[in-house]
């Protein structure tokens, strides 16, 4: 259990860490062909480590490719698009704060999609999450973005919380049964097609060549860490506990997303983001806790119904 919550930290921390690199890449290159190239990038690593991993592999169904069609649409191709249009309006720190409010989102969805139940310390957990989001939405120093431009910016992040969190549902659907090689790769494919025509007419008027290599950098950083790894790690962890629990994890997004805006964007660290940071720390406690106290209690009922 331990290597799972390991897996899916790691990997929220990828798509925390890159809400700021976004922000930076999506000011030197359109969205969509940024993301096209980010994609493409991605399959480079991913068809040799899916023919690699190939004796393992499971034959696709229609079904399988319902719900990576899902998966895509809203886990990379929606999130995607509010993320990096949300953090041209809105903070780094603030996007990533917003996306907190993923713990609550999921347990709702896992509620009613996967008949999963909340526990009171994950009920408590969520509420944390949402104190967070809360606390950095009405920042005081969100008037210096402009505060039409900042609600809308968050506005745009919320809705690319409500993408990951059906991402996460769906994904659920298919854990255990393929790879997450071939998870992963299906979802990058499906990806790729449909930012393509998006990007094709971006690609036609710009200028490439007047692109600085660090920003070359970081788009190949980007495409590795949050179109391989963070998959990856995330499909592999996924598989190993409920939705809801996996939900939690995604707390780590603010924290990091918080951290690296600080140090790359030189965005101001002050009691609101510190305030949400331990909000959001202690909703993983809480959430995390409450399965291991579940676990032991089933143990317990084990060992006694055994003697």
């Amino acid at each position: 259990m331990k290597i799972a919550y390991f897996q899916l930290a790691l990997s929220m921390a990828f798509v925390g860490a890159n809400v700021a690199v976004g922000k930076i890449i999506v000011e030197e290159v359109p969205i969509f062909l940024f993301s096209e190239i980010r994609f493409l990038i991605a399959l480079l690593f991913l068809i040799p480590m899916m023919l690699i991993s190939r004796p393992q592999a499971v034959k696709l169904q229609k079904s399988h490719w319902g719900y990576l069609i899902l998966q895509s649409f809203f886990g990379v191709f929606l999130f995607s698009v509010l993320m990096l249009y949300g953090v041209r309006f809105t903070s780094a720190t603030a996007a990533g704060i917003i996306t907190s409010t993923v713990p609550a989102v999921i347990a709702l969805l896992s509620f009613f999609f996967l008949k999963e139940r909340i526990t009171s310390p994950q009920a408590i957990s969520i509420c944390l999450a949402v104190l967070g989001i809360s606390i950095i939405t009405f920042q005081t120093n969100s008037s210096t973005l402009g505060s039409s431009s900042f609600l809308f910016g968050n506005l745009l992040v919320f809705g690319a919380v409500i993408s990951e969190a059906l991402f996460t549902i769906f994904a659920k659907k298919l854990s255990g049964v393929l790879t997450p090689i071939q998870m992963a790769a299906g979802v990058n494919v499906i990806g790729f097609i449909l930012f393509l025509p998006f990007s094709i007419k971006e690609a036609v008027t710009y200028n490439f060549s007047a692109l600085g290599l660090s920003v070359y950098l970081l788009i190949v950083y980007y495409a590795i860490t949050a179109s391989v790894l963070s998959f990856v790690l995330w499909y592999k962890g996924v598989a190993k506990v409920s939705a809801n629990i996996a939900g939690i994890f995604t707390g780590f997004i603010p924290i990091t997303a918080t951290l690296i805006g600080i140090v790359l964007l030189k965005e101001p660290f002050g009691l609101n983001q510190l305030v949400g940071i331990m909000c959001v720390l202690g909703a993983i406690y809480l959430g995390t806790r409450g399965v291991s106290i579940k676990n032991a209690e089933q143990a317990s009922q084990h060992t006694k119904t055994y003697h």
